[in-house]
């Protein structure tokens, strides 16, 4: 192969990359029309308002976005779960009752299985919504209500490969979702009880308090600073808090202001920890979540805060190094 013609094929190639990604850019902005926002409202609003679970099915590339929006579905506390059209039609119909939202996917809309399907599924009574790029299809003409992904072109060099079809529907999957959070006020805090484990979970649940360290000495005021090297010692946190005797925190020195004052050659045994302590160190409460202790932590470019009750109790400290544990990052 010359030069030249190893240019073509590599242009070819090239050309190949940039028809995907227009046409799949294509099919998403097409969902944005009024009509299909419309229809993905209402679909929403029946799942919203529906007694029974979700279910979905598909086959095929259809049936696997069927499955990635089931497990979107959960992850918002959706109850959702996926009916494959052969097993249905062999026993998994009893998974089906009525008040259930029955979501069926295929692009054409007249997919074998799936018509064969929807014909059952009456006897179970559930909602029936079509997910289809052709509204004259059988499933969009028998099923309560549709949406049309308007998909014409799937942007593959064999265009029978499914591209734009599965993206433009794992998308409405994703609309429907983000309307049910809205809908129902999901937040942070219960996606993170959805996500207890793993780095989501502990980004959204872990407090201050479930990291927090306690065992570090009380420092008086009046103690010098040979004293206070021993008690930051003991607490191995890098920091000595000094506290009243209501253990109201009334300022900290760090190893960092130990070493400075050694520079200083200060005399450690004559010096007071109140002629040199910070007085307004920075503090969180226990109640504040971890992720915000990490940020103020990276923000003021400090390894620890103190950590105080609403009258300036001390609670504890949280360090860099054990938030860092966790695996979290701002």
């Amino acid at each position: 192969m010359t030069s030249e013609e190893q240019q073509s094929v590599n242009d070819e190639i090239r050309d190949a990359i940039s028809q995907a990604v227009s046409v799949q850019s294509g099919a998403i902005n097409t969902l944005s029309n009024e009509e299909t926002i419309e229809q993905i409202y209402r679909v929403a609003h029946e799942i919203d308002e529906a007694d029974g679970r979700v279910a979905f099915s598909g086959i095929g590339k259809s049936g696997d976005v069927a499955k990635k929006i089931v497990d979107t579905f959960n992850s918002i506390g959706v109850t959702s779960h996926f009916v494959h059209p052969v097993e249905a039609l062999h026993g998994d119909l009893g998974a089906l009752s009525s008040g259930d939202v029955m979501i069926l996917i295929s692009n054409s809309g007249n997919t074998d299985e799936m018509v064969e399907l929807l014909k059952f599924i009456g006897h179970f009574d559930p909602t029936t919504v079509a997910i289809t790029s052709d509204p004259d299809s059988e499933l969009a003409q028998q099923s309560e209500y549709h949406i049309n992904t308007k998909v014409t072109d799937e942007g593959a060099v064999v265009d029978l490969v499914p591209m734009a079809s599965a993206t433009a529907t794992m998308v409405v999957g994703d609309c429907l979702a983000n309307a049910l959070m809205a809908m129902q006020d999901f937040d942070r805090t219960q996606y993170g009880h959805f996500h207890p484990g793993g780095t989501i979970g502990k980004r959204l649940l872990l407090d201050v308090s479930d990291l927090l360290y306690t065992d570090i000495p009380r420092t008086k005021p009046s103690d010098t600073l040979a004293e206070v090297t021993v008690q930051m010692s003991k607490g191995s946190k890098g920091i000595a808090v000094i506290r009243d005797e209501q253990d109201v925190v009334l300022g900290i020195l760090t190893d960092g202001d130990i070493r400075r004052l050694v520079e200083a050659e200060t005399d450690f045994n004559e010096v007071a920890a109140r002629k040199v302590m910070t007085t307004d160190p920075i503090v969180i409460s226990p109640e504040a979540s971890a992720i915000k202790a990490l940020e103020i932590i990276e923000g003021h470019d400090i390894t620890q805060i103190v950590v105080t009750d609403r009258e300036n109790k001390f609670k504890g400290v949280i360090h860099l190094h054990d938030i860092m544990k966790e695996g979290l990052s701002s």
